[in-house]
């Protein structure tokens, strides 16, 4: 499960050509290790952030012996591996940005991730939904994508159909029930605070373990939409792991996502995961983007493109983008 990114970190469109990240065409073959972005006709959680193109979906292809094929006029998404694998390896993913009208009428983002994994060669789909608040929704809009891998002999099977994703669009939180898992959001924001503070947790009422707390800040920016604000150039995207027990390939991946992994900074976090209470910034001073952890911090000229991705594509990234740009909510968010 992504906790960094349900915690689940490219974009040419979003200023700067991180390590892998380009942004697709309408049609189009990769191959290679890396993180893809591609338009969302049904539109971007937060519209500014994702710049004209509302290229906010996302293709990503971990290893090298992956290769991907979009069709965006078919709205299909092929996924090719003839490698065998001695364990079950993720060797990719697709992530979709949508909307739905919650029970309220309040339009709300939602997003689709799917995981595809390989073992031996044999593929396998792990796939849920995240929300920033706790609902089901209905009239959902999501570019109706399919997602296909080739088999053996050239053969091809449908892993993930456009209705399998509206499903899990329309109910969230049975997506994470039927995973074993429910992730819990505390609003940990007091005397009408406007910036964005969240604390998460996992499992169900009185046996929810808080796992990692994120908080976003821009100091003279409040009651500005999320683009506005990182635009003023000062602001600080803080994540801190409340435990110990975050898998270490569950921060690799998502080191990897946003564009963080080649970061010496964060090299013994790429080898060893978090320990408890420590804290990965990401921020900027007068437009100046820099990247803090251990009690070091380092100039990043890519903290702003980071930030962004993870603000769209991460389930605690929506949570916090929702709250910067509503009233503090009541109600509880559901994604993994």
């Amino acid at each position: 499960m992504h906790i960094l990114s349900s915690l689940s970190v490219r974009r040419a469109t979003l200023g700067l050509a991180l390590a892998g990240a380009f942004t697709l065409a309408s049609a189009a073959d990769f191959t290679g290790r890396g993180v893809f972005n591609f338009r969302s006709e049904a539109g971007c959680p937060f519209a500014a952030l994702a710049g004209a193109g509302n290229d906010c979906n996302r293709l990503a292809l971990d290893d090298p012996d992956t290769r991907a094929a979009l069709d965006s006029a078919a709205h299909t998404i092929r996924f090719t591996n003839t490698r065998s694998y001695a364990g079950k390896t993720i060797v990719g993913d697709v992530l979709l940005q949508g909307s739905g009208q919650a029970r309220n009428g309040q339009r709300v983002p939602l997003t689709f991730h799917a995981l595809l994994s390989r073992s031996g060669s044999d593929w396998s789909v792990s796939s849920h939904a995240h929300s920033p608040v706790g609902d089901e929704f209905s009239d959902i809009r999501i570019d109706p994508y399919q997602v296909v891998v080739s088999e053996a002999n050239n053969a091809e099977r449908v892993v993930l159909t456009a209705d399998q994703v509206v499903a899990a669009l329309a109910r969230p939180s049975l997506t994470a029930r039927l995973a074993n898992v429910l992730v819990q959001v505390d609003d940990n924001r007091t005397d009408g605070a406007k910036d964005a503070d969240i604390t998460i947790g996992l499992g169900l009422g009185k046996a929810s373990k808080s796992v990692a707390r994120a908080r976003f800040r821009a100091p003279g920016a409040k009651g500005r939409e999320l683009a506005e604000a990182m635009q003023q150039g000062n602001w600080t995207l803080e994540l801190q792991a409340l435990s110990g027990q975050i898998p270490r390939q569950v921060v690799q991946r998502d080191l990897f996502l946003y564009g963080l992994e080649s970061q010496s900074l964060l090299q013994p976090l790429l080898q060893r995961g978090f320990h408890k209470n420590e804290k990965l910034v990401l921020g900027a001073v007068n437009g100046k983007g820099y990247v803090r952890y251990d009690g070091q911090q380092r100039e990043f000229a890519g903290a702003d493109a980071a930030a962004r991705a993870f603000l769209q594509d991460s389930f605690i990234g929506l949570v916090l983008g929702w709250q910067q740009q509503q009233q503090p909510a009541k109600a509880g968010a559901n994604g993994r």
